[in-house]
């Protein structure tokens, strides 16, 4: 065989081989997850999904709150407080916010306003029932959401108001060191219901897309 015949044989085979090589890792690449090169790996961030007309998972309400409605009541003492509380997200994730007050010299009371959205309605429904039993007997509240109602606690100076609205369940609660005057329970659940009414609507709900 002449030298040109083998050289020509040679580069043949160069050309077979580089294009089982490059069919090779095509091959590998069609095999190889659709995530870009460099992104990073699809995470669960356990997010609860709502549906439209749904409350939004409410997040920071000390934004939306300055407590005036109690200007009448008690004096604010402090600053606020708040923080997320999405313990169960796939269930129900919320905020609250404190705000600490006083009867008037040295005897506190703590203002907490705490507001969940559940994953439906069917499961709002629910709790805000059991909550009614364990606060009960509950004091109805016409005006105020789909169900609203209001309590004295049995075994401890507080007074509270909890309504609901759709999938969002809110509560109101006014916690002193001594039980509070006639008065002054009217006048916070007089409070409590115009936070509420004010809140409410500021934290939802989702529309509907077109």
């Amino acid at each position: 065989m002449s030298r040109s015949k083998v050289w020509a044989l040679i580069g043949a085979s160069l050309v077979a081989v580089g294009l089982l090589v490059r069919l090779a890792i095509a091959f590998e690449g069609s095999r190889s997850s659709t995530v870009p090169a460099g992104s990073p790996p699809p995470t669960d961030d356990g997010a609860m999904t709502v549906k439209p007309g749904d409350y939004p998972p409410p997040k920071h309400i000390c934004e939306h709150l300055d407590f005036k409605e109690f200007a009448k009541v008690f004096q604010l003492q402090g600053p606020r407080d708040g923080y997320n509380t999405g313990l169960e997200p796939e269930l129900v994730s919320g905020s609250m916010c404190k705000q600490p007050m006083s009867r008037g010299g040295s005897d506190p009371v703590k203002v907490t306003v705490h507001c969940s959205a559940w994953r439906d309605v069917d499961k709002a429904t629910e709790e805000f029932g059991g909550l009614e039993a364990f606060y009960g007997p509950p004091e109805t509240v016409t005006g105020l959401g789909d169900q609203a109602f209001r309590y004295r606690a049995p075994k401890s100076p507080t007074v509270g108001l909890k309504v609901r609205a759709g999938n969002l369940g809110c509560g109101v609660e006014a916690e002193a060191t001594t039980p509070l005057t006639a008065a002054e329970t009217d006048g916070s659940f007089t409070a409590m219901a115009q936070l509420l009414q004010t809140l409410v609507p500021k934290l939802g709900p989702l529309k509907a897309l077109p």
